[in-house]
């Protein structure tokens, strides 16, 4: 039967009823529906055993069998009464389901206070499947917004039959947009820190905008507050802080794994990037890294907002992540200001150097500032010649030693000439550089001319499909005399610059996969090396070899590579290798090598075991320090709904165990969006 329900004696949205019998009482205009009865209002659907509707009022009344459904949503109920206009009501024995985050919710009493609220009492909550559940909730009062939040009093975790926790008060996220409240804590117990336990509170101020607050205890050391503000106005204008305080109860007496010993007790960490586009499109980049202490980062490795985990953030949403690496002794900031035009750019920066290592810090260079003016190498004019110009002008500063300003102005004039067999580029650069110290000027002038050849092949052959090899052979003639430089000062390399009389060749390979018209690139491979032939010893550079592959067949390699080319090994190496089988099991090494500074291999295993289980092996050791420093093991279990991880860490001979739960559709909230979205 088809009718219109009337408010007012407004013509509202049109109902359809179906059942067994229907009875209509026209005294009362109501209709009353009973056996396999369904009501169908626009995407709303409803069954029950006995339905009665009071056109005038709009109100209905349910029983026995009751569901509801909208979309993906369903409610089930014994009993209900709503307003078919708002499906406000009251629904008795009721269960609800989320589909945003497969969640279930339970109550004696249901009432529905807006188009997506409920309050609930005696409510019982869960986002496992099957009887009984893995976990859930039960609760005296839950307030519900469907694919939002729910709030509760009074609350129990149950595991299956055993209850295991009990919490007076809790905020669980029901939906992927973000709201504020207690994010899932952390735990942990370490032999340094003792027991450590983190609860943080997230404030949703905007769609585009958060902030986090971190109240961290470590037993051993006392309590830690951390803060974390983010905001995202759009594109291109953004910002991420993140401070940490520690008024540390620990003395330093067995951090072994420096040179120096710690006597701050008062210990922080601040590190933010922000992004933004000023008036006439003056684009602004601030990174600041500055911490108390030497040992900070490398000790507190853990938690929310390590090293690591800022690291990922920074480069997700910035492109870039810290300067220099957790254990770097130069923890670098600066400030720039950058004016593009077609050809030109104008740079502003100021670039500070905090160095933890106390002895020398007084000895640390600043720019402050360094202004660049540079034009891109192109065409002069309507000649065939192409202009490249640079000009830096930097002001050294620190308070022991040589500061000063240096102008350094680079023009660079050169002719391009191709044909369809070879390429050949001629350059002729001159390089004034002036310097006004404290008490004295200097000055160097040097020229340089080189000459470049190269060409490009390109092959076809078919093996178990189309591929594609591009070969780039390139040979480089550069001349730059000798000049006397020993009495300018040395704030970097720009102020030794070498005579050159040397040629360098490289090669570049790369293999294609040709798919749909497109080409997929699977490798590059890439030799360079120089011979100076005004060097009597030596004249031979390291030989530079940089292999990518991109994963084939499961594998994959990423290797930057220098080698002696007179019996000393590599001098330089990053090298990452690895592969990955189909149901997701991979193995990874990487090998960095850097002279005086680190020889680390690092090696990670993970399989997924039998019933649900994963396990992951990770071991990083220092061939420097002749020792692991992080060694790593964790298991983990993942069910339908729920999941647990044993982790068990050496990190820095400082011993680790931790515990981490996650409950599918309540951990995920903390995203963070675009304006308006």
């Amino acid at each position: 039967m088809n009718l219109f329900a009337q408010k007012n004696n407004i013509p509202q949205e049109l109902i359809k009823i179906k059942a067994d019998q229907i009875i209509y009482d026209e005294k009362n205009n109501t209709y009353q529906a009973q056996g396999r009865v369904s009501l169908d209002q626009g995407k709303r659907h409803i069954e029950a055993d006995k339905i009665m509707v009071n056109l005038n009022t709009n109100q209905a009344k349910l029983k026995g069998n009751v569901f509801f459904k909208m979309d993906q949503d369903w409610i089930k109920a014994e009993a209900a009464e709503m307003d078919l206009n708002t499906y406000q009501g009251i629904l008795y024995q009721a269960q609800v389901f989320m589909s945003e985050n497969h969640i279930y919710i339970k109550g004696e009493k249901i009432e529905k206070t807006g188009e997506q609220t409920y309050l609930i009492e005696h409510a019982y909550l869960t986002t496992c499947d099957g009887k009984p559940p893995a976990w859930h909730f039960t609760a005296k009062k839950v307030k519900v917004t469907l694919q939002g939040w729910a709030t509760a009093s009074n609350i129990t975790f149950w595991a299956k039959s055993m209850p295991l926790a009990y919490v007076p008060y809790l905020i669980i996220p029901a939906k992927k947009e973000r709201q504020s409240g207690f994010l899932f804590p952390y735990f942990g117990h370490s032999s340094r820190d003792g027991v450590d336990f983190t609860l943080p509170f997230f404030w949703a101020i905007k769609p585009n905008m958060d902030v986090t607050l971190y109240q961290r205890y470590l037993s051993n050391r006392g309590w830690m507050e951390g803060l974390e503000y983010r905001y995202i106005l759009n594109e291109t204008d953004k910002g991420f802080f993140y401070f940490d305080y520690l008024n540390d109860d620990r003395e330093d007496i067995d951090f072994t794994w420096d040179e120096f010993s710690r006597s701050n007790k008062k210990r922080w960490w601040w590190r933010s990037k922000q992004d933004h586009i000023l008036p006439g499109n003056i684009y602004a980049q601030i990174d600041l890294d500055l911490v108390s202490d030497q040992d900070y980062i490398r000790e507190f490795t853990e938690g929310f907002n390590s090293y690591r985990s800022c690291r990922k953030e920074f480069l997700h949403y910035f492109n870039r992540g810290f300067r220099t690496d957790e254990a770097a002794l130069l923890r670098e900031s600066s400030l720039s200001l950058t004016k593009n035009w077609s050809n030109y750019s104008l740079v502003a920066e100021a670039q500070y150097t905090q160095n933890l290592d106390k002895s020398q810090d007084e000895y640390t260079l600043q720019r402050l500032p360094q202004i660049s003016f540079l034009r891109n190498d192109s065409r002069l004019f309507h000649t065939p010649l192409f202009f490249k110009l640079d000009t830096i002008s930097t002001y050294f500063w620190r308070l022991e030693g040589i500061k000063g300003q240096r102008i350094h102005f680079a023009p660079s004039f050169s002719l391009p000439y191709k044909n369809k067999y070879f390429k050949l580029l001629p350059r002729f650069s001159f390089f004034e550089t002036s310097y006004f110290l404290t008490e004295k000027e200097k000055s160097r002038f040097l020229y340089e001319t080189s000459l470049e050849a190269k060409t490009d092949l390109w092959a076809r052959f078919s093996l178990f499909g189309n591929f594609i090899h591009h070969f780039e052979p390139s040979i480089v003639y550069t001349f730059r005399p000798r000049v006397e430089q020993s009495g300018l000062p040395k704030f970097d390399g720009l102020d030794r610059l070498p005579e050159l009389n040397q040629i360098t060749y490289s090669f570049t390979n790369y293999f294609f996969r040709e798919e749909g018209g497109k080409l997929k690139e699977l490798m590059r491979f890439y030799i360079n090396q120089s011979c100076n032939f005004d060097k009597k010893y030596h004249p031979l550079s390291d030989l530079l070899i940089e292999w990518q592959i991109k994963p084939l067949f499961g594998v994959f390699l990423d290797a930057e590579t220098a080698i002696s080319p007179y019996g000393d090994g590599f001098t330089e190496a990053n090298i990452m290798f690895g592969f990955s089988t189909k149901r997701a099991d991979y193995f990874n090494i990487n090998y960095q090598y850097r002279p005086g500074e680190t020889e680390d291999l690092a090696t990670e295993v993970f399989v997924h075991l039998i019933h649900n289980w994963s396990l992951r092996l990770y071991n990083q050791h220092s061939f420097r320090y002749k020792q692991d420093i992080e060694k790593r093991v964790s298991l983990r279990y993942t069910a339908q709904c729920w999941g647990v991880e044993f982790v068990y860490a050496d990190i820095y001979d400082d011993t680790k165990f931790m515990v981490i739960f996650s409950l599918n559709g309540i951990g995920e909230i903390k995203g963070i969006s675009l304006s308006g979205g």
